[in-house]
């Protein structure tokens, strides 16, 4: 049994996360070379390259952080249970909202309005459904016992809620490219993984350390920067009618990065803190 209530009592966490968006790179660069091949074939074939393309950024999410994390796992089931519950919460909460209010109409309204509306409808409506997802699953579990469990859960909600956003695209876009069609999968799996640990986080400290309130701070945090990010994904990775999806890759990898990067300093800072 693993010491409770330590804020950061392992390193592998974040080790696994920086491996993680490392892959996630690596696999866009992989169906890049292999696009030629995939290309053949008729609206089926594409269809079903489409869902492969979708599902692998999860599973190699998921695998990396199990593996880096080996000495001291959070147990497989649990973690796969978050990962589906935010898969079948986007698909029952989310998608029906998001498809039914005319959000993409407001988003091309203007800069002020697509911003607010980035905030309040998208970001607000996924983050709460990464919220259940954890809070409705483990949350009460003797497993989650470290405030760094709740970023490995927060991320797996977000794995699992990108999966179902990305397999909703597939399903409905008229044709699929493989490198576009990747780029856009992992910009989304990059981004949803890392606002799911920023509300993981505020939920470890919430479940462990006490810090009730936290929980409200973190999503309304998470909210925030799913907003304002996804709202500057879309105007990088557009210019004119042109679609620029190499920006919007960049623009996720760095904010994946440094949320990561934020997130450990804080921790350790925290504990360094405790410690003293």
């Amino acid at each position: 049994m693993r010491d409770r209530g330590t804020p950061l009592a392992r390193r592998s966490i974040w080790i696994a996360q920086g491996i993680a968006i490392a892959g996630l790179l690596i696999y866009v660069l992989v169906v890049r070379l292999l696009a030629p091949a995939l290309l053949t074939g008729g609206r089926a074939a594409s269809v079903g390259v489409g869902v492969v393309l979708a599902i692998v950024p999860a599973l190699l999410w998921l695998l990396l952080f199990y593996v880096q994390d080996a000495k001291e796992p959070e147990p497989l089931g649990f973690v796969l249970r978050v990962a589906v519950a935010g898969g079948i919460i986007a698909g029952a909460v989310a998608l029906p909202i998001l498809t039914r209010v005319p959000t993409r109409a407001w988003l091309g309204a203007g800069a002020i309005t697509g911003l607010i509306v980035s905030v309040l409808a998208v970001g607000s409506v996924q983050e709460f459904c990464k919220y259940l997802a954890v809070r409705f699953t483990v949350y009460d579990e003797d497993e989650f016992d470290e405030v760094a469990d709740g970023v490995t859960y927060g991320t797996a909600a977000g794995v699992g809620l990108a999966t179902v956003l990305n397999l909703w695209w597939v399903l409905n876009s008229p044709s699929i490219a493989p490198v576009p069609a990747a780029l856009r999968i992992v910009v989304t799996t990059l981004a949803q993984a890392a606002f799911g640990g920023v509300l993981g986080l505020f939920l470890g400290r919430a479940k462990i350390l006490g810090e009730q309130s936290r929980v409200l701070w973190g999503l309304l945090i998470a909210t925030l920067l799913n907003g304002v990010v996804t709202f500057l994904l879309r105007e990088v990775s557009r210019s004119g009618l042109t679609y620029r999806p190499w920006n919007g890759l960049i623009v996720a990898a760095v904010v994946a990065a440094a949320i990561t990067l934020i997130l450990f300093r804080a921790e350790r800072q925290r504990a360094g803190g405790s410690a003293a």
